[in-house]
């Protein structure tokens, strides 16, 4: 007579396989993040991320969606599928929309790359105003700012009323050489753009920062 199978080990062996093919998953997904972060290069975004140097027009030729809104909404939650990584999803109530398609509100999920950014969501904060560029979502139904805290810009308003945005680089190198790349492509830029433009860093004036980013964007369909 053929041996008996133990279904005790057969079993076991099926839940061994499940693991191992879940890890196996989990470490392509983490691959294919590592080769995102080298796509863009290396440089500094949420605490533990790099990224390099990006101007306007590359935050704008790389996003998908550009938004201006308030944040209604963000949690920390692990990943779906990969229950190991840590993600958080935020929902941003939309005020403009400059490049892409969202509706009134616009949901999206950013993985974590630093645990420490996990006690403040990110930086998402409640009711705070941001304007986004945001990358194409992957098939894993992940996006982040273009160039990180490079693409997430907070958005505050003077005594006069008057509104300004600042990425998380004080805009350092935000303009430089966007307007010779405007010139020469044929595209003209206001002149309260080209006033904005001529300063290394600091706040933007928020009227002429979006007028550049429709111009932008119009310029690249």
């Amino acid at each position: 007579m053929p041996p008996r199978r133990n279904p005790g080990i057969a079993t076991a062996g099926c839940a061994a396989f499940r693991v191992l093919a879940s890890r196996i998953l989990a470490l392509r997904f983490l691959a294919l993040l590592a080769l995102c972060a080298l796509a863009v290069a290396p440089l500094r975004a949420q605490q533990g991320a790099q990224t390099a140097q990006a101007n306007l027009t590359q935050l704008v030729q790389r996003a998908d969606t550009i938004v201006r809104g308030f944040v209604v909404s963000s949690r920390m939650e692990p990943h779906p599928q990969f229950s190991n990584l840590q993600t958080v999803v935020v929902t941003v109530s939309v005020t403009k929309v400059m490049k892409g398609h969202a509706g009134s509100t616009y949901t999206f999920r950013q993985f974590i790359w630093d645990e420490r950014d996990a006690g403040n969501n990110a930086g998402y904060r409640k009711a705070g105003e941001v304007l986004l560029f945001l990358n194409p979502v992957s098939q894993y139904g992940l996006t982040s700012p273009v160039g990180l805290d490079q693409g997430r810009f907070r958005v505050f308003r003077n005594a006069k009323g008057q509104a300004f945005a600042v990425n998380g680089r004080e805009n350092v190198g935000l303009f430089l050489g966007v307007t010779d790349n405007a010139s020469e492509r044929g595209l003209s830029l206001s002149r309260s753009a080209q006033t904005m433009m001529a300063k290394t860093r600091g706040q933007a004036p928020l009227d002429a920062l979006e007028d550049s980013i429709v111009r932008l964007a119009g310029a690249g369909k």
